[in-house]
């Protein structure tokens, strides 16, 4: 008889769910696998730092270091220029705890190759997989789209401006494959970083072939799946199918829809850019914690915006789409259940 999969889509509400786990007794012997990371998205580090991404990189790291992390994973954008930006780069790669890129299309923005960012970058691959005991990390590349030609071509090698409004992203076929065989091949939970994420309700903004990712992933999936995204400046968990979604907000600011001049001249002069970013006072990002069996802790940050200007302060209007502006990072804490079949 035919096996069907019951499918179950909702949105966390963070509060109630932490409240529906940490309301439980543990045992204080508990044997359980776990995996504790630190993570974020979209620093931004520009030459001449008038957004602080540096500082913002410290606290970061300061974090992850004081929670006694496995590893850290930055899901991209980190910078505008890798080769410029080497010493930040350098600061991160050469961190006592072990830390991953997940590339973004604005780490391209000042480059002509893929190769000059894996090589400024020290990455093994631009996708790649790497065991952590029974966990596995899966991180891909969403800079991928199809041209006017009908080829698959990344970002590296379109225009500065093209990579600044992507549009469209796509999973690869061996990046496909990859994940298939991670997937079918995983001891414990898996754990895939991208910049891009799944966003079937607005595909143009997401990764574009998003049907044919979650066809693999339904194929191939023995165990609780976390994907967390960074790209869209924004708050959001979602459960559905085995996975949790976790579209993880910039440490560092909003990108506006218009121009301002709302803060300090020596903040507005030093970059063509700062008219169009609203900042952050502080460097928001999340350490999480993934049990063997699924369960899930993610212990974000409150922020609030630099100098108490929020968008319709500074006469704009945030630019990234439906999600609501939050200056903040989320937190939760929940459980993954693969999804039920029945006969």
């Amino acid at each position: 008889m035919e096996k069907t999969t019951s499918r179950r889509n909702f949105l966390i509400s963070a509060p109630f769910v932490a409240g529906a786990l940490t309301s439980c007794k543990k045992d204080n012997a508990d044997k359980r696998a776990k995996i504790k990371f630190s993570v974020f998205a979209d620093l931004h580090y520009r030459v001449g730092d008038y957004n602080w991404a540096s500082k913002r990189l410290d606290a970061i790291l300061k974090r992850a270091e004081e929670n006694n992390v496995d590893f850290v994973m930055e899901c991209g954008d980190f910078c505008h220029d890798v080769v410029r930006a080497k010493p930040i780069i350098d600061k991160y790669n050469n961190f006592k705890i072990p830390t991953y890129h997940a590339i973004g299309n604005h780490d391209f923005e000042m480059t002509k190759t893929l190769e000059i960012v894996v090589k400024n970058m020290k990455m093994k691959n631009n996708f790649y997989t790497e065991d952590k005991g029974v966990f596995k990390i899966i991180a891909l590349d969403t800079n991928y789209f199809i041209n006017k030609k009908g080829e698959v071509e990344h970002y590296a090698a379109s225009s500065a401006y093209d990579k600044c409004h992507q549009k469209m992203a796509i999973i690869t076929k061996p990046q496909l494959d990859m994940l298939a065989e991670a997937l079918r091949t995983a001891k414990g939970p898996c754990l895939i970083f991208s910049h891009n994420g799944m966003r079937p309700s607005d595909p143009a903004k997401g990764i574009t072939n998003h049907k044919e990712v979650q066809k693999v992933i339904s194929e191939n999936q023995r165990t609780p799946i976390m994907w967390i995204n960074g790209h869209y400046h924004r708050n959001n968990l979602r459960l559905e199918n085995g996975i949790a979604y976790f579209v993880i907000n910039s440490p560092t600011s909003d990108w506006l829809g218009g121009n301002h001049n709302g803060y300090p001249p020596e903040i507005m002069n030093s970059s063509p850019l700062a008219k169009r970013e609203l900042l952050y006072d502080k460097p928001v990002n999340a350490v999480v914690t993934v049990w063997e069996d699924g369960e899930v802790k993610i212990e974000g940050m409150k922020g609030k915006p630099f100098m108490d200007k929020y968008p319709e302060d500074l006469g704009s209007s945030s630019y990234l789409g439906k999600l609501p502006f939050d200056a903040s990072v989320l937190s939760s804490h929940f459980k993954i259940f693969l999804p039920v079949e029945e006969s």
